[in-house]
């Protein structure tokens, strides 16, 4: 997968940041942070911590841990995660995408089932489409997106 051309669309040539990948504290799936730096995936909406997925058995399963996990193991294990960004949120975080060796994070996360696409940003659309056919992670049984689910638990 590439790194989708958000960066080339925002001007970005350099990375925010080139760091080895287990520089990384993971605080949820989409969120990372660095030191004081705190980095939101952008693109994607990975489950929220305490969101459980629904299977296709019926049951749950944690796909909040499941994506965590995820995205720990990749950045632990590249040599090298570069991040790109020129905007930050209203909080202060950098809305980023991510490669670890090469590879885009978020891409990832979405292709394997463990987040879902920002639909209002059109970015990872094909990815999910792929994962939703196969039935993959998330897409096993209908579950509420993050959105929703904040919605009802709050």
């Amino acid at each position: 997968m590439e790194l989708h051309s958000i960066q080339r669309l925002a001007g970005v040539l350099d990375p925010l940041l080139t760091v080895p990948g287990g520089s990384f504290r993971i605080i949820e799936g989409d969120f990372l942070a660095l030191g004081n730096l705190r980095i939101r995936l952008v693109g994607i909406d990975a489950p929220e911590v305490a969101q459980q997925c629904n299977s296709a058995g019926g049951g749950h399963w944690e796909c909040a841990a499941e994506a965590e996990d995820r995205i720990r193991d990749m950045l632990a294990s590249a040599e090298r995660v570069e991040c790109f960004s020129n905007e930050q949120d209203s909080y202060g975080h950098y809305l980023a995408s991510c490669k670890a060796d090469g590879l885009d994070v978020g891409g990832l996360l979405v292709a394997e089932g463990l987040a879902w696409p920002d639909e209002g940003q059109g970015h990872y659309l094909s990815e999910a489409a792929q994962a939703q056919a196969a039935s993959r992670g998330i897409w096993q049984a209908e579950t509420p997106t993050p959105s929703e689910w904040r919605k009802d638990h709050n």
